[in-house]
C-alpha cells in the first residue's frame, strides 16, 4: 500500500511540475543569477584576503631582514 501512495504522490508532483514549468524555469534562472552574484562577491572577498595576507607577509619578511 505504501509504494502505491508514494507512486501516486510522485506522479502528482510530476504533473504539477509539468503544468508549472514556466514558473519553475524562471525561479531556477533567478536562483542561478543570484548564485553567480554571490560567487562573484565571495571571489572578490577571497582575492582581497589573499592580497592582504601577501602584503602582510612581505612586510613581515622585510622586517626580519632589517633586524639582521
Amino acid at each position: 500500500m505504501l509504494p502505491f501512495i508514494v507512486g501516486a504522490l510522485a506522479g502528482a508532483a510530476a504533473v504539477i511540475a509539468f503544468s508549472k514549468k514556466k514558473e519553475l524555469k524562471e525561479g531556477i534562472e533567478q536562483g542561478v543569477c543570484k548564485a553567480k552574484e554571490v560567487a562573484e562577491e565571495v571571489k572578490k572577498s577571497v582575492d582581497g584576503t589573499i592580497e592582504c595576507i601577501k602584503s602582510k607577509k612581505a612586510l613581515h619578511v622585510t622586517t626580519k631582514e632589517e633586524a639582521k
